[in-house]
């Protein structure tokens, strides 16, 4: 599994990260954060608790991808 951040600017997601291509072809899930506060540092424990979250949402999208 891979993250990144991004940016939405009409139906494309910008990305600036040299690594992505290395994921070419790809499927992938897309979390739109809902914030006006861009790249806030967070610490390690509030990451990880914050991605088992996404992964607990949108479960049935990984298990969709697994196929």
């Amino acid at each position: 599994m891979y993250a990144t951040t991004g940016i939405i600017q009409g139906n494309t997601v910008l990305i600036d990260d040299s690594l992505i291509k290395l994921y070419n072809g790809k499927k992938v899930i897309v979390t739109v954060l809902e914030d006006d506060k861009h790249y806030d540092t967070i610490t390690d424990e509030k990451l990880f608790a914050i991605s088992d979250s996404l992964i607990d949402k949108n479960i049935e999208a990984y298990k969709e991808l697994a196929k």
